[in-house]
């Protein structure tokens, strides 16, 4: 499943649909299982509740810790907010299955050299996403562990009566329940490896929701620049099989609109959570370097800052790539010479023209548009919010 080369270099989204069916998610029925309700027990548990409904030794920690809870937040009811959706991506999946069937049906073209490309870079850089947040989480975990067992040691060292003494480094900021993980090794111990048990789920939560929503944007792209393609070779071939070729592209686009609409459905709540948590995520992040300065819990929050940084461009890097490829459609069919064909033709062509004038994009809460320029905004914003903070505190 996490081969950099897909088996099969046709299947569509083959690592985004393994990766949901562990949830429950199954393309040929609605219903859904309730593993998905396990992620949601343990988010609430071993995160939010020690981290909501118990207190902390001073200020510094306790903004620490909320851009760690509003982090993982993002990545459990993102990840939840998307498995509600999965009508949309359901009807998605078999809309971009029949576009692709009828490319594969016909001869080989540059539609399906294209279409086998892409096919091959999604699942190599879904593998490499799946790698990448699986190292994230090893580190994430282990550099706080290091850092204790290495204060232990040297506390151990030093001769009695000086005043060195052990410091616990928190892998995640809370006191959990009634068990003392902030100065007994034992106690500490225990929360590590609880907290395996979160940063496990939270890592599939997160790289699930990725490659869904990645690749699923990105296909869209695709299936848009194929359309484009066929409009493109419309001048190149026999003016008796324009008509029917015509038909065919007024179809394929017909399609790629409809799976446009379902990803604008699909992600919008998701990206109506990233934006405002991303917001406060980057804020209380770089207001924790202010007060404290880089040490090793400044370290993990820079973590959790970059990728949430990284989740972010992603979505605006992609959203504007759609718009841009549907835009493109209209252009390409200015370019077509079509007052020299059938009415029959003329008025595809116009049909396609029409068509292409709505703009693709993704929305956050149908409010917000997703691309690189609002992302510019978002971190002009989540400034201004850090320099009202520091003046509050």
């Amino acid at each position: 499943m996490f081969k950099l080369n897909p088996q099969d270099p046709t299947a569509v989204m083959p690592l985004a649909k393994c990766l949901l069916n562990l949830s429950g998610f199954r393309q040929d029925t609605p219903q859904h299982r309730r593993a998905i309700f396990l992620n949601l027990f343990v988010f609430i548990t071993v995160v939010f509740i020690p981290k909501t409904c118990f207190p902390y030794p001073d200020t510094e920690t306790l903004i620490r810790s909320l851009g760690e809870l509003i982090f993982f937040a993002n990545v459990c009811m993102g990840f939840y907010c998307l498995t509600l959706q999965q009508s949309h991506y359901r009807e998605l999946l078999d809309n971009i299955e029949t576009f692709v069937n009828a490319v594969y049906r016909s001869e080989y073209s540059p539609q399906q050299e294209k279409l086998i490309t892409v096919n091959r870079k999604i699942q190599k850089l879904s593998a490499m996403l799946c790698y990448y947040v699986a190292l994230s989480a090893v580190i994430f975990w282990l550099v706080p562990c290091l850092m204790t067992y290495r204060s232990l040691y040297i506390a151990a060292a030093t001769p009695n009566g000086s005043d060195t003494s052990a410091h616990f480094y928190q892998i995640l900021d809370a006191t959990f329940y009634w068990l003392d993980n902030r100065q007994s090794v034992v106690g500490y111990v225990i929360y590590s490896v609880i907290i395996v048990l979160a940063l496990y789920f939270a890592s599939y939560n997160y790289v699930a929701k990725l490659c869904t929503i990645f690749s699923s944007i990105k296909y869209c792209s695709i299936l848009l620049q194929l359309v484009g393609l066929g409009i493109a070779k419309l001048d190149d071939i026999p003016t008796e099989t324009t008509e029917r070729e015509m038909k065919k592209i007024v179809q394929m686009h017909n399609i790629a609109l409809r799976c446009a609409t379902l990803v604008e459905r699909m992600v919008n709540p998701v990206m109506a959570l990233q934006f405002a948590l991303s917001l406060l995520t980057w804020s209380l992040v770089l207001l924790y370097t202010v007060l404290v300065g880089f040490d090793v819990n400044v370290l993990n929050g820079c973590f959790i800052m970059c990728n949430m940084t990284m989740e972010m461009y992603g979505y605006c890097f992609l959203g504007t790539e759609l718009a841009t490829t549907g835009a493109n459609i209209a252009r390409q069919s200015y370019q077509f010479q079509w007052e020299q064909h059938s009415p029959a033709v003329q008025r595809m062509v116009q049909m396609v023209m029409v068509r292409s004038q709505k703009p693709f994009q993704i929305t956050a809460g149908g409010l917000i548009t997703v691309n690189v320029e609002q992302f510019a905004k978002a971190v002009r914003t989540s400034y201004s919010v850090l320099i009202l903070l520091k003046d509050l505190i």
